[in-house]
């Protein structure tokens, strides 16, 4: 996320809509009915950073303690590490930057129905892959998900650039009648596990670091023959405990009435493919669809985060997802107590936080401002996110832009297409379009 985490904040403490990331995924949990939360960090800096502020400023129901792992550990190797911890027969896992409505209780609910070993969130793409390719080519960066009965995964390719061969073992061929592979939906990263197959695939398979490219294709494809993963011992043993007359799952099969679950979910209740005595020959990995129109997406990329900060503001988005009122009257949030001129236009679907000040003739438009920021005399700021103490010049352009906290404008600056850094600051007059600001330092 460089520029914005220079000044060594963590991405999840990165506000969106004027809250840190991190408020959403743990106000998903939470209203999941889950209880106990580990919040894995890396390093030092941004474990103490997280800390700060959950005790600060959080003041929600969850127990939360805060792990630290070493900078740059592989994720699988970093789940590794912590899931000695974990003593549910079934957990959650989902990355910090998730920002989504979808119901996490369904999902939960799904994966406890269909006795899976592994369910996963999938969304719609924003952009179709038609769109990003040329006629005649297959596209590039895309997740390739392979459903069988509408839900169960059957193939996971993620993001693979172009794919010039795609393997589907002949064993799901023979099991699977029908298997539609789409590149329109894409892995949120919120999983639920069964936590002793997913320890034992961890102690079996020592080589697997990557979650998305190795992990989660590896539980995948092996499904069928669950021994190729973690031995004949091994797997017979979870069969046998993995079983339908296994624990529910924190008190959801008491809530079914309200979950919005998939199309299968009638059906599941019947039984399903068990084996001899009801023990299970085979995994199962199943996926859950978050329901069309629901605001589901991850700030895990610079793009990713101006986007989920102007999305979540769309008036079909933002009482839902963020939990809070827009002004009726103008489709805007704007503080009580931030100060106007005259001739100033905020746009609907914009955000302006406390202690903020618009000179005469600004304009904000489809944008989020944070608390503290000056708008100078008829400075324009379009499409953009501006974090909390923002100064910009008079006659300042801001279109399609994040600028980090304490970033100051001379006048008459016309930035498109930037990023800039923490205290950042940009001489009268100077233009730029496309810019990284300061450029990242090279690494060894």
């Amino acid at each position: 996320m460089y520029p914005l985490n220079a000044s060594g904040i963590p991405k999840v403490l990165l506000p969106v809509a004027n809250r840190p990331l991190l408020t959403f995924p743990l106000r998903m949990l939470e209203e999941s009915g889950v209880a106990d939360v580990l919040v894995v960090c890396e390093g030092d800096v941004a474990a103490e950073a997280v800390r700060d502020w959950l005790t600060t400023e959080y003041n929600g129901g969850l127990h939360i303690e805060v792990i630290r792992v070493e900078e740059e550990l592989p994720p699988v190797d970093a789940l590794r590490q912590v899931m000695d911890r974990v003593r549910t027969e079934n957990f959650v896992l989902l990355s910090g930057d998730v920002v989504s409505e979808t119901s996490l209780r369904a999902q939960l609910l799904t994966h406890h129905v269909r006795e899976a070993v592994m369910t996963v969130l999938l969304g719609r793409r924003r952009v179709p892959a038609s769109q990003e390719t040329k006629a005649g080519r297959p596209p590039s960066n895309v997740d390739y998900i392979g459903l069988a009965d509408g839900e169960r995964m059957v193939l996971y390719a993620h993001s693979p650039g172009i794919v010039k061969q795609l393997i589907i073992p002949p064993s799901f061929l023979d099991r699977f009648q029908d298997i539609e592979i789409r590149t329109d939906l894409v892995d949120m990263q919120v999983y639920v596990f069964h936590t002793l197959t997913l320890k034992a695939v961890l102690a079996a398979n020592e080589k697997l670091k990557q979650l998305e490219e190795q992990l989660i294709p590896h539980i995948v494809r092996y499904q069928l023959k669950p021994r190729r993963s973690v031995g004949e011992t091994e797997a017979a043993t979870l069969a046998a405990r993995h079983s339908p007359s296994g624990g529910n799952l924190m008190g959801l099969e008491g809530s079914m009435a309200d979950m919005s679950l998939s199309s299968s979910f009638s059906s599941a209740l019947g039984g399903g493919s068990g084996g001899v005595g009801g023990i299970k020959p085979e995994w199962y990995c199943c996926t859950y669809l978050a329901p069309a129109g629901s605001f589901c997406q991850r700030a895990n990329t610079l793009q990713g985060y101006a986007d989920v900060n102007r999305d979540v503001l769309s008036p079909q988005n933002a009482t839902h997802t963020l939990r809070e009122e827009m002004n009726p009257k103008f489709d805007n949030f704007v503080a009580s107590n931030v100060s106007m001129g005259s001739r100033v236009n905020v746009s609907p679907a914009s955000m302006i936080g406390p202690s903020c000040e618009l000179g005469d003739r600004s304009s904000v438009k489809r944008s989020v401002v944070g608390s503290g920021c000056v708008i100078g005399t008829g400075s324009k700021v379009v499409n953009s996110v501006l974090h909390d103490d923002v100064r910009l010049g008079p006659s300042c352009t801001v279109h399609n832009c994040i600028l980090s906290s304490g970033v100051s404008l001379g006048e008459g600056v016309r930035l498109r297409d930037c990023q800039l850094a923490p205290g950042y600051s940009v001489p009268a007059g100077a233009e730029f379009t496309e810019e990284v600001l300061p450029v990242a330092p090279l690494r060894d």
